[in-house]
C-alpha cells in the first residue's frame, strides 16, 4: 500500500481499477479494439493489409449464442476468464479469410512490414525506414539498459517458437495469418508478433550470408520480416555457465535473448506452433492479462498450486478463493520465501493485514497451468537445480507446458542469473522458481480444460487435487507430470490442454467443422 488509506478507500479503490479494466474490456469489442474518434480510424486503416480489406473486424466476424447443453464440458477452469462464455466466434467467418484467392494473395504478404506500419500509426509517427532484423538480433551479449516501473506497460510480444524443419501447410499458414491479425493488427499494434526459430545445426548464424541462406530455407517468404534464427551455438554464447541449452532443457533462453535485444517490450506471451484459440486471440490474451491483473497476492502462490473445479464450488472463483484462504489461513507465501545467498529484486511485502496487496499490479509471470511445488513429486526433473546454495532444498515452483507470459524484468533477471552465476533448472521449473524466489507476483490462470465427459467433478478432483495445501495439484506423482517411474495414470490423456493429450485435434477438427464452442486454449493440435 503506498498511503495510510482506510481499510474501505482500499477495498473502493481496488474496486473502480477492477471495473474501470472490465468496462475497458468490455466496450474494446470481440476484436479487442478500443475506438478514440479519428485517430483510431487512422489507425485502423494503417493496420489493414490490403487499403480495401476490413478483415476479422468485428463486422466481419460471425459470433452466436452458445447452447449450453451442446457445449464442451470443462471439469477444469471457466472460459469466462478468457473471454465470453456464453457466445462462440465461428470457424467459417473467421479463418476461410484467410486462404488464397483470386484477389487475395496471402504469399505476398510481409507481415513483418505490415505489423511495423500498424505499430508506427498507434504512436503517431511515420513509418520508419527498415529495420535489419538481422543487425538488432546479433547485437553483442550485454545488460540491456532500458529500464521499466513495474506499473509501466508498454507493447507486448508475442513470440511463436518454431523449428527450421517446419512444415508450413496450408492449414497451418492459415491459422498463423488469423493469429497475427487478430493479435497485433487488431491491438493497433500494441501486440507484435514474432516467430523464434530453432535451427537444429550449429551453423554460423552471426554470419549474414549464412543467417539469410538458413531463413530462406527454413521460413516462407511471408512471415521472414518477423522470424528470428538461433540455435545452440548462440545459446552457448550468450550462457557459457549453463551446461544444458537444448529447447528440453531451456526453452526459455532464446526469450532472454529477446528480451535484451527488444527491451521496448515490456511484456512477453511465449506460445507454440500447435496451440489453437477457439476464441479471438487479442481477446483470449487479454482477458487472461485483466483477470491475472485483478488478483491479490494473499495466498496466490496456494491458488497457484491447485486446480479451479467450478462445480465444486458453486461455479464460484471466489468461493474457490475463499475455499483456499481458509485452507491455508495465514500460513501462505507472503513475499520470497528464505534462502541461503539470494537476493531477491522483488517489491517488500507490507504487512499481512494487507489483504489486497498485489491488486492491480500487472503480474511478472501469467501461467496457463498451475504452478505446483515440485520438492517430493518424483518429477523426473526434480532434482534438477544448479548452482543455488540450497541445492535441492531450494524452493521451488513448476507448470507443466512452457507457454506463459513473461516480464522484461522476470526474463533479465533469469538472464543475469544463468549469466553470471551459472543458476539454472529445466524449463518448466524456470520462470516459476526465479519468479517465487524475487517475491514477484505470479498468476495461473484457470482457462476451461474438457476431459473424458463419463468422468464426474468428484473423481477429477481426486485425480488431479491430491495434494498438499499448498500444492494440491503437487503431492506424490501428480497425475500430469512424467515420473521418474514413468507417466501416472489419469485423465490427462483425454484432455483439451496438456503436453501428451490426445482430444485437443478432436476439439479443433470440430471447431473447424462448425461446432459451437467456447473459448478454449486447445494443445498439443499437430494438423496438417
Amino acid at each position: 500500500m503506498r498511503y495510510a488509506q482506510s481499510p474501505r478507500r482500499r477495498v473502493l479503490g481496488s474496486l473502480i481499477v477492477f471495473l474501470v479494466i472490465v468496462t475497458l474490456h468490455r466496450l474494446s469489442g470481440p476484436a479487442g479494439l478500443v475506438g478514440f474518434g479519428k485517430h483510431a480510424d487512422r489507425v485502423q486503416i494503417a493496420c489493414r493489409i490490403w487499403p480495401d480489406w476490413e478483415g476479422s473486424s468485428p463486422a466481419q466476424l460471425v459470433y452466436e449464442n452458445i447452447v449450453t447443453e451442446q457445449s464442451p464440458h470443462a471439469f477444469v477452469g471457466d472460459a469466462a476468464f478468457i473471454g465470453k462464455k456464453d457466445r462462440c466466434l465461428l470457424a467459417v467467418s473467421r479463418l476461410n479469410q484467410y486462404q488464397s484467392s483470386l484477389d487475395r494473395n496471402w504469399d505476398k504478404v510481409r507481415w513483418g512490414e505490415v505489423q511495423k506500419r500498424c505499430t508506427a500509426a498507434k504512436l503517431g509517427h511515420s513509418l520508419p525506414e527498415k529495420v535489419e532484423m538481422f543487425d538488432v538480433w546479433q547485437q553483442p551479449p550485454k545488460q540491456a539498459e532500458t529500464k521499466f516501473s513495474p506499473k509501466e506497460r508498454g507493447q507486448t510480444a508475442v513470440v511463436l517458437r518454431t523449428w527450421s524443419d517446419y512444415n508450413y501447410t496450408d492449414s497451418r499458414r492459415v491459422w498463423l495469418r488469423t493469429l497475427i491479425t487478430e493479435t497485433s493488427l487488431h491491438s493497433s499494434g500494441d501486440h507484435e508478433v514474432f516467430f523464434l526459430v530453432n535451427v537444429k545445426n550449429n551453423i554460423d548464424l552471426e554470419d549474414r550470408d549464412t543467417y539469410d541462406r538458413a531463413l530462406g530455407e527454413f521460413v516462407p517468404e511471408e512471415f521472414r520480416d518477423m522470424a528470428l534464427l538461433y540455435n545452440s551455438r548462440k545459446l552457448e554464447k550468450w550462457y557459457p555457465k549453463v551446461a544444458e541449452h537444448g529447447a528440453q532443457d531451456q526453452m526459455y533462453q532464446a526469450l532472454q535473448i529477446f528480451s535484451h535485444q527488444f527491451p521496448h517490450f515490456t511484456h512477453i506471451w511465449q506460445l507454440e506452433m500447435d496451440l489453437r484459440l477457439t476464441g479471438h486471440v487479442h481477446t483470449t490474451l487479454e482477458s487472461a492479462t485483466a483477470f491475472s491483473l485483478a488478483q491479490p497476492r494473499r495466498n496466490i502462490w496456494e491458488r497457484n498450486g491447485r486446480f479451479y473445479i467450478p462445480a465444486l464450488h458453486g461455479n464460484s472463483y471466489e468461493a474457490f478463493a475463499a475455499a483456499v484462504d481458509l485452507d491455508t489461513g495465514e500460513t501462505g507465501i507472503w513475499g520470497p520465501p528464505q534462502t541461503t545467498d539470494f537476493e531477491p529484486k522483488g517489491p517488500k511485502p507490507p504487512p499481512r493485514s494487507h489483504r489486497n496487496w498485489g491488486v492491480d499490479e500487472d503480474p511478472d509471470l501469467i501461467s496457463l497451468m498451475p504452478m505446483i511445488d515440485p520438492i517430493g513429486t518424483d518429477w523426473i526433473y526434480e532434482t534438477e537445480i544448479h548452482n543455488f546454495a540450497d541445492g535441492t532444498a531450494t524452493p521451488r515452483r513448476a507448470a507443466f507446458v512452457s507457454m506463459t507470459r513473461s516480464s522484461w524484468r522476470l526474463l533479465q533477471l533469469v538472464s543475469e542469473a544463468q549469466r553470471e552465476r551459472g543458476q539454472w533448472l529445466v524449463s518448466e521449473a524456470t520462470l516459476e522458481t526465479f519468479a517465487l524466489l524475487h517475491g514477484l507476483k505470479a498468476v495461473s490462470v484457470p482457462h476451461p480444460i474438457t476431459f473424458d465427459n463419463n468422468m464426474t467433478a468428484e473423481t477429477v478432483e481426486a485425480d488431479i487435487n491430491r495434494g498438499p495445501v499448498h500444492s494440491k495439484a503437487g503431492g506424490r506423482a501428480p497425475s500430469f507430470s512424467y515420473t521418474t517411474s514413468g507417466w501416472v495414470t489419469g485423465p490427462w490423456f483425454k484432455a483439451s490442454y496438456w503436453f501428451a493429450a490426445d482430444d485437443a485435434p478432436n476439439r479443433w477438427h470440430g471447431y473447424l467443422g462448425g461446432e459451437c464452442m467456447p473459448p478454449m486454449l486447445l494443445h498439443p493440435v499437430k494438423d496438417e
